[in-house]
């Protein structure tokens, strides 16, 4: 039965106890942390998928068939198209900066774009979405998923094979501790911060020191780059 909704959203993650092994952000031996951290991302990006107003289906390990990542993602594709799907989304739950007027936006670039995608800071991708017509299996299937070169990959074979795309901004996931504390120094009143900053709390003050010089060194340089006044 072919869905009543064009457009789909679905999230590609694992579970918060999969990821919280696989990322132990708070360390080994706060592995419940980074679980119950996991949970509050996942839950964040359920919230703001479901305002995306169109079809969201949330796909973890239970869910994804194939042996690599680039199979399991390229199967979720397929399966989505498939069941009758013009135009698929797909976004991860390591992004805490990503809202729903990021995903509105891109559900409105494929009502003329073939394809969009959001870059991370790290060089790979927080947000892919392509129409049917412009899904092609094989370019699909040869990006260098899970690593920094996948953004700029994407944008390459777009503009060889001639694919009409938008890009959203540049946002950050949360990989790694200094991932998790940079966000946490810089967006400061989210929620997702004060759990972060709670359990950091031995070290936020060292941490918060060593971003604040970072800050500072940028700012140096910046004026450094800055020209004589104007006579």
């Amino acid at each position: 039965m072919k869905p009543n909704n064009k457009t789909v959203l679905f999230v590609f993650s694992l579970s918060a106890s999969i990821e919280a092994e696989r990322k132990p952000i708070f360390g080994a031996h706060k592995k419940s942390v980074s679980r119950e951290f996991f949970k509050l991302l996942n839950q964040k990006t359920l919230n703001i998928a479901k305002k995306s107003n169109v079809d969201v289906v949330w796909l973890d390990e239970t869910q994804q068939i194939g042996n690599s990542f680039g199979e399991r993602y390229l199967n979720a594709y397929k399966s989505l198209f498939d069941q009758g799907y013009e135009k698929v989304i797909s976004i991860g739950n390591d992004t805490p900066n990503l809202t729903a007027q990021h995903i509105k936006k891109a559900i409105y670039s494929l009502s003329n774009q073939d394809m969009v995608f959001g870059p991370s800071k790290d060089g790979g991708v927080y947000l892919l979405g392509y129409t049917k017509s412009a899904f092609d299996e094989e370019s699909f299937n040869n990006f260098s998923w899970l690593t920094s070169n996948l953004s700029n990959e994407i944008e390459i074979v777009a503009i060889e094979k001639g694919i009409s795309f938008n890009t959203l901004e540049i946002l950050s996931d949360i990989d790694s501790k200094n991932n998790a504390l940079e966000y946490a120094y810089t967006y400061s009143n989210s929620y997702i911060s004060s759990y972060i900053l709670f359990h950091f709390k031995l070290e936020k003050a060292n941490y918060k020191n060593l971003f604040i010089d970072k800050l500072s060194q940028t700012s140096l340089h910046l004026f450094l780059l800055r020209g004589p006044p104007s006579l």
